[in-house]
This record gives structure tokens, C-alpha cells and sequence, in this order.
């Protein structure tokens, strides 16, 4: 069963015919909120007055050139007057609606304006998806859903009302509802990516990652993913055992975008799940010189020189974390391996013993100790043995 995904909707676009929530996004890293020109438009899709509109088009018209230019108060004004020239006349109730809930927040008066164009025009399917919108931004997820639904009834081809249908069961924790709405979206636009991106971040929140792999490479192929969304595909093939592929990934993000740290972290760990860590220890360093201080990578690039064989730099990054954390006992079991890499058991005892002051490591202190003494049992009986062997 779905989990409740954690993704979270940053930005979001009005245009003619349909109200479309755009992504922004959210895992290992969060993108860019993309922010898109919002305009007004009647659902009659007329765009200049010709010389046979109505007193109420002329008005309606004037109205949006006022809102283009952000005088708003004009543009509410002329809105109004196209409504009092004709009662009937549906589309300036879409542009008071749109200023009123974005513009002012003045969520009563959008709400009103909402209502009365689905009164007016109740089987236009835009007078409801237009509600179903106010209704999200003002969180009534319940009967944001109800309106997006009676909108894809009564136009079953409406991609964007069930992209936005699959927002608003995310917010209800309707998972396996949004999954069938983000579908849809697909099958209507397979050439946007919105419905893929939001199927693989719910996919990603519940941990099938297969199916969000498959999602996000149809992003992928499209030419249309971002460096986040790149790598968290490269995190999920890392995830799964890809490494090849998670390394690919990650290094076509690097290429691009040099300072990702989540990319360049990840890197470093398929490299160190591939037992490559010559280039683990490359990634740490490289990490380190944007985050010097960070106590994380530190103790990875300390396990990492070990790993390599290059104890003395071990030791020396081991004594670093202690200048920033006085008594770590990771740091002193960092330094305590690197002896025990050149079979000074001895002096890695000590160190381990220093560990043994840190709550958090004293258990792990203790069998270590006790490795160590069988470790050197073992180093005395075979030295015996070859004086033995030597006469």
C-alpha cells in the first residue's frame, strides 16, 4: 500500500481552458520552484476585442489589459462593469475569482466568484475545475477533489483536471486514487512530464522503486529532467544495485552542476560499494573542500584512507574531527583502525580505550579492546611459532 509521499506542490499555473498545479519537488535535494506567467483569460479563449463586441466584452477586455499592466484596482473595476452590463456573462467572474484568491488573497470574495461562474455555466467543465483550484490553494482538499471530479466527468479529456485531481488526493493521503489520476494525465499527454514526475515521487515516498525508476526515466528520455531529479534516479539504481548506472548518473549531474553535494556524496558511496576507494577518497576530499568542517564526511574520508591504505592520512583526519569534537569515539575507532592496519595493536587499544569515554561508542569500544588482545594473542603465538620453526 501507498504511503503518504512528502512532496511538495511549490508553485502553480492559471491558464485558458484548464487550472494546472505546477511541480516544484523534494528527496535527496530540493529543485528550483519553477514560477510561471500567471494571465487572465474568459473560457471563450478571445483575446483582443473585435468591432462587434458586446459593452460587457469591451469592458472585460480593458480589464485584462489593466491586470497585464498590475493595476489591479482598475482591472477589478472594469471586471465589475462587464458584470453589470451583462449578468449572464461568465468570464470576468474568472478574472475577479483569479485576483481576489492570488493577488489579494481575499479568499471569500474568490470563493464567491468561483461559485456564481459554476452556477452560471454548470456544465462547462472549467467553471469547476476553476472552483476545484480555489478550493486547493485555500486547502479544502475534500472539496477541491469533488469539483476536479465533476470537471473530468464532464470533460473526460482534460489532462490537466486530472494531474490537478491527482494534487488534491495526494493532500487527502489518497494515494492509490492520486496513482490512478496521474495515469490518466499520462495517457492524455504522454509528451509532458508532470504525471511521470509526480508517479515516480510518490513511487520514491513508498519505497517501490522500480516503478519510480520507470517514471523517472520517462522524464529522462524526454530531455526534460532536472539535476535533482537526475540524481535521485542515480540514488534509486544505487539503491537497487545499479551502480554503474547510479554512477553514470551522478557524474552526468557533477558535470553540470559541480557543487551538488547530494550528487557528489552519493558518488562517493557507489564508489565505496564498488570497493573503489582510491576514487571514495577523491569524492570525500572534493566534498570537504566546500564543507570543511562537516563532522559527516570527515569520518567517511577518515574510513575511506584506511580502506585505501593511506593510514597516516587517516590519523591526521581522525585528529581533525577531535579539534572539532573533543572526545569523539568514532574519530578515536577511525585512528584506532589505522593502527591495527600496521599491526600496532597496542597503540590501538589505547585509542580505543579513549573511545570508551563516548556514550554513543563504548559498547562498540569494548568489543573492539577485546578484538585487539586476540588480534595480538594471535601476533605472539605466530612470532613464537617461527622462533620455534627458526631453532
Amino acid at each position: 500500500m501507498i504511503k503518504k509521499t512528502t512532496i511538495v506542490r511549490l508553485s502553480v499555473l492559471l491558464v485558458v481552458g484548464s487550472v494546472c498545479l505546477v511541480l516544484g519537488g523534494c528527496f535527496t535535494a530540493v529543485p528550483t520552484t519553477e514560477e510561471a506567467t500567471m494571465t487572465i483569460e474568459g473560457s471563450g479563449g478571445a483575446s483582443s476585442p473585435q468591432a462587434d463586441v458586446t459593452p460587457a466584452q469591451k469592458a472585460y477586455f480593458s480589464a485584462t489589459e489593466f491586470y497585464r499592466v498590475r493595476e489591479l484596482g482598475k482591472a477589478i473595476e472594469n471586471f465589475e462593469r462587464a458584470r453589470d452590463l451583462d449578468a449572464g456573462y461568465v468570464d470576468p467572474l474568472y478574472g475577479l475569482g483569479r485576483i481576489y484568491l492570488v493577488d489579494t488573497q481575499e479568499f471569500d470574495k474568490a470563493l464567491e466568484m468561483y461559485e456564481l461562474a459554476r452556477t452560471l455555466a454548470p456544465l462547462d467543465a472549467y467553471s469547476h475545475s476553476s472552483l476545484a483550484y480555489a478550493y486547493f490553494v485555500m486547502g479544502r482538499y475534500q472539496e477541491s477533489v469533488d469539483s476536479y471530479v465533476e470537471a473530468v466527468q464532464l470533460s473526460p479529456d482534460d489532462a490537466d483536471a486530472f494531474l490537478n485531481l491527482g494534487y488534491a488526493y495526494e493532500k487527502m493521503e489518497m494515494d492509490l486514487a492520486a496513482v490512478e489520476a496521474y495515469r490518466r494525465a499520462q495517457e492524455l499527454m504522454p509528451d509532458d512530464t508532470r504525471a511521470s514526475q509526480s508517479l515516480a515521487h510518490l513511487y520514491y515516498s513508498a519505497g517501490i522503486y522500480d516503478q519510480a525508476i520507470a517514471a523517472y526515466e520517462k522524464v529522462r528520455v524526454r530531455g526534460s529532467a532536472s539535476a535533482y531529479t537526475l540524481s535521485t534516479l542515480g540514488f534509486l539504481y544505487m539503491k537497487l544495485g545499479n551502480l554503474d548506472m547510479a554512477e553514470n548518473l551522478f557524474l552526468s549531474v557533477l558535470e553540470k552542476t559541480p557543487g551538488d553535494v547530494a550528487s557528489r556524496a552519493n558518488l562517493a558511496g557507489v564508489y565505496r560499494d564498488k570497493g573503489d576507494f582510491a576514487n571514495t577518497v577523491i569524492q570525500y576530499e572534493l566534498l570537504l573542500q566546500e564543507r570543511p568542517d562537516d563532522m559527516s564526511y570527515l569520518l567517511a574520508l577518515a574510513d575511506a584512507y584506511n580502506e585505501a591504505g593511506q593510514y597516516a592520512s587517516a590519523i591526521t583526519t581522525a585528529k581533525r574531527v577531535l579539534t572539532l569534537r573533543s572526545g569523539s569515539g568514532s574519530a578515536y575507532i577511525a585512528w584506532a583502525k589505522a593502527l591495527e592496519k600496521q599491526s600496532d595493536y597496542e597503540g590501538a587499544i589505547a585509542k580505543l580505550e579513549q573511545a570508551k569515554n563516548d556514550p554513543e561508542w563504548r559498547s562498540h569500544a569494548i568489543l573492539e579492546i577485546e578484538r585487539q588482545h586476540q588480534l595480538s594473542e594471535i601476533r605472539e603465538q605466530k612470532e613464537a611459532r617461527d622462533r620455534w620453526n627458526q631453532g
